[in-house]
């Protein structure tokens, strides 16, 4: 309405002008960096995650070590010193990744604030652009010319159209780039959001891993009585013991699966896939803990306390991932009609506070994932088809993608790789959440090692 008047009241060029100008100043935008409550920047933080960092590759490399060394009672404590001060630093570590992740999140809701702004300032001037090409047209150039005084009016008049309709061009063009830059925005969000979650799941996971770690120095000193012969005894009697596994296997257990039989079925698909039994062992644990402090997992036989309309199929949706809803809705319905089961009764993974839900089954897997290992699985286990919701055709899935992914090397750095891989889809992955995580899991997988 305010161009028509202009229009009306002024000049062709005056009002093109003044078209113009709106169109500069609707582009331009704002943006402050937010810092931590006490003033720390990102940088600062980042530089203190890497001092850390630097300390836990050392616990990392004495750990290492004496994995292969013979075991007595001093190499024993000295091992528990280590890994109580590496399971701190992690800790230490997890916070300040976490305040860091805190700051991404804020700074990427400004700049989503910001560049949201911008684009509603941009529409309304790219559509005074064209109300105002709009009214350029109305006119024959009869009409055009008698409105001018003069003859060179009239031709500046004409500069000015040619002038306004390369601006409209410009900011269709701009109107497009920060709609994909918005979206490019939001997605980031969420991926920080989502890395935020895991990363508090994992420091709970650390910080049982820390209790643990000191309760079992205190019962070596209280068993042993600082004596080598009682610790050579006791070493033997931890070889296959249960009650030992069922502390490291703390979250799985939760989830109505025993320490026998997790072992059992891990054991099958280890040595079907081509794994170290350990590995994924480890690997199943820390995954179902991290779920289980993100509260996506609660006790029961069937894991998950999610429905698949609600969690995936309307998250996705609400996300503006249509494609994406489909894709495991159509899967989901593939698995359960090939297993003779009613999807609205099957338990999965509840939507998070970022991102959406829908997982399966112990190994937490999405529909569209399962299907690419279904083939495979029922080759190996027999049960054609599978089921997702089984123990064992569930671990078997786990043991194949890790087995593609790295682990089948059965070293360190293969089952690192491995590891990014089942958290990130990267085995090259070089994010905090993919570090801390496969560290974990390496760092368990020690630990179950010594009594499998």
């Amino acid at each position: 309405m305010w161009l028509f008047i202009l229009a009306k009241f002024f000049s062709p060029q005056q009002t093109g002008a003044f078209f113009i100008f709106v169109l500069l100043t609707g582009a331009l935008g704002f943006f402050q960096e937010v810092h931590a409550a006490d003033g720390t920047t990102r940088d600062e933080l980042e530089r203190q995650i890497q001092k850390l960092e630097v300390e836990a590759s050392v616990f990392d490399a004495e750990l290492q070590k004496t994995q292969s060394e013979s075991r007595t009672l001093g190499g024993e404590l000295s091992t528990l010193d280590t890994e109580i001060k590496s399971r701190q630093l992690g800790i230490q570590r997890l916070t300040l990744i976490i305040k860091k992740a805190a700051l991404e999140i804020q700074n990427k809701t400004l700049r989503i604030g910001n560049l949201t702004q911008k684009i509603e300032k941009n529409r309304r001037a790219l559509g005074a652009g064209i109300f105002l090409m709009y009214l350029y047209d109305q006119d024959n150039s009869v009409v055009a010319l008698l409105k001018h005084r003069s003859l060179s009016e009239f031709f500046f008049g004409i500069h000015n159209i040619e002038r306004t309709e390369s601006h409209v061009k410009e900011a269709l063009n701009d109107f497009k780039d920060e709609r994909i830059a918005l979206q490019k925005e939001k997605d980031e969000l969420e991926g920080f959001e989502e890395e935020q979650q895991d990363l508090r799941a994992l420091q709970e996971v650390e910080r049982r891993a820390l209790a643990q770690k000191k309760q079992e120095k205190e019962e070596i000193l209280k068993l042993t009585k600082g004596k080598e012969a009682l610790f050579q005894k006791l070493l033997q009697l931890k070889k296959r013991d249960i009650a030992t596994l069922r502390t490291q296997l703390f979250y799985l257990e939760k989830t109505g699966i025993t320490a026998e039989d997790a072992i059992r079925y891990a054991d099958l698909a280890a040595k079907r896939a081509g794994i170290r039994t350990p590995f994924l062992l480890a690997l199943l644990e820390v995954e179902t803990g991290k779920q289980f402090e993100d509260g996506v997992i609660s006790v029961g036989t069937n894991v998950g306390t999610g429905n698949w309309k609600v969690d995936m199929y309307d998250c996705y949706i609400h996300l503006g991932r249509r494609s994406a809803a489909e894709s495991e809705k159509n899967a989901l319905f593939q698995i359960t009609s090939n297993l003779g089961l009613d999807p609205d009764k099957l338990p999965v993974s509840r939507k998070p506070s970022y991102g959406c839900g829908g997982a399966m089954g112990p190994a937490q897997f999405l529909p569209t994932t399962w299907l690419r290992f279904s083939n495979r699985v029922a080759e190996l286990t027999g049960h054609n088809p599978p089921n997702p919701w089984n123990v064992e055709d569930a671990f078997t899935a786990a043991a194949i993608f890790l087995a593609d992914s790295g682990a089948s090397s059965k070293t360190a750095d293969g089952e690192t790789r491995a590891a990014k891989t089942y958290i990130s889809g990267n085995p090259r992955c070089s994010r905090y959440i993919c570090r801390t995580y496969a560290s974990r899991i390496l760092a368990l997988t020690r630990d179950i090692d010594k009594v499998l």
